[in-house]
């Protein structure tokens, strides 16, 4: 087989799967009253809806022929955003995260995130050792947290700064086991995982805190604190750490009564932005695709217009024309049989923070493989050479 031909069929394989669709929840849970952090409650909605996704021709045919106006414009033609800005307008980043989330179960057993409810009292004790804690008289504060902790067992940031304080008082070992009991208590958030591979990178087990900062990447995906460690600790791990993959050269935003495409028409962009615009333009696909009229923006979108980009790069190869560095990276992602988790990570988690916390335990553990595979590879191993994007 071809590599140009097995570069098709991994693209008809990340299109070809029925997906899960997060979105904010559209109410808050009984007894939330007002709703406190409603617009956070991301949840993955199961969709078994049998789709078609479009093929490049399809997609040409649709747009000439349908009644709303598309306008091609040249990328050059674009004000007031960069090229390097481009990432932050296609895909913006949705709301601030919450400070602690929790994962709870609504009735239909889905996962809910919510924000975590911390004891008065516990918390003002947390407050009293943060001053000693600021001054790094690591003693004084360590007591405070311990008080914190027998006042509420179960408070997830009595648990994360009493291991601090072991911690930075020279103590890795005992933070590790600190920061173990505050995994135990909040499984869900990046810090206990983040936290314990710097322990971890104290005690030198540097395999094991490769694959907690992993970890910590796949609750929180791209989280500066942790890529900015990894960067800094990157020899000391044996890591390279992996520039974002996906920086889109296409632009397609509704403008007067039609939608407008800013893209170069010779790049495979191209097919990426058209499918954009067909999405913000046509009631009927949104309808078809997702059972709903109204524009939100979903994985579906994501995985039929990324796919196309694929399709249309694969072509491009096979007629000899120049490979782009980052849309080659793409391709082996895709032929791993990462696509999906690629966009997982580097689009959907912009637009909802905590949507990993919604997946069950299967599909969190395929995001954790595509970034030790594809973010966090060891020197030598993953994508090869040094590619700028």
């Amino acid at each position: 087989m071809s590599r140009s031909h097995s570069r098709w069929i991994a693209v008809l394989l990340l299109t070809s799967a029925c997906a899960t669709t997060p979105r904010p929840a559209s109410e808050p849970a009984s007894g939330e009253g007002s709703g406190e952090a409603v617009a956070l409650n991301v949840r993955a909605v199961p969709d078994s809806r049998s789709r078609h996704f479009l093929t490049p021709p399809e997609l040409m045919k649709r747009i000439e022929s349908s009644p709303v106006q598309y306008l091609i414009q040249d990328l050059e033609s674009l004000k007031g955003v960069a090229p390097e800005q481009l990432v932050d307008v296609v895909w913006p980043h949705g709301p601030d995260p919450l400070d602690v989330p929790v994962v709870t179960r609504s009735a239909d057993g889905s996962r809910v995130v919510r924000p975590a409810k911390f004891n008065p009292e516990a918390m003002a004790l947390i407050h009293q050792a943060e001053v000693h804690y600021r001054a790094e008289r690591y003693a004084e504060a360590e007591k405070l947290y311990a008080q914190a902790l027998e006042k509420e067992p179960g408070n997830y940031l009595a648990a994360l700064n009493f291991g601090d304080a072991a911690l930075f008082s020279g103590d890795p070992k005992t933070a590790l086991t600190r920061y173990e009991r505050a995994a135990r208590i909040n499984p869900d958030d990046h810090r206990s995982y983040f936290y314990r591979g710097t322990a971890l990178v104290h005690l030198d087990r540097m395999a094991e805190a490769r694959d907690m900062y992993a970890w910590a990447l796949t609750l929180r995906p791209e989280h500066p604190y942790v890529t900015h460690a990894l960067d800094q600790n990157a020899d000391t791990l044996g890591i390279r750490l992996r520039p974002r993959v996906l920086r889109p050269r296409a632009l397609a935003r509704v403008e007067g009564k039609g939608v407008s495409v800013h893209v170069d028409p010779a790049s495979p962009w191209f097919a990426y932005g058209l499918c954009k615009a067909l999405w913000l333009g046509e009631e009927s696909h949104r309808e078809e695709m997702t059972g709903e009229r109204d524009y939100h923006p979903t994985n579906i979108e994501e995985l039929e217009c990324l796919g196309l980009l694929g399709a249309v790069y694969a072509r491009f190869q096979e007629e000899g024309k120049p490979k782009d560095p980052a849309l080659e990276r793409f391709m082996r992602i895709v032929e791993d049989g990462y696509g999906k988790e690629l966009i997982l990570y580097e689009v959907l988690a912009r637009q909802a923070p905590h949507v990993v916390l919604t997946l069950e335990p299967e599909a969190r553990e395929r995001l954790h493989q595509f970034v030790l595979r594809h973010v966090v590879p060891l020197a030598g191993e993953g994508d090869s050479g040094n590619i700028s994007l």
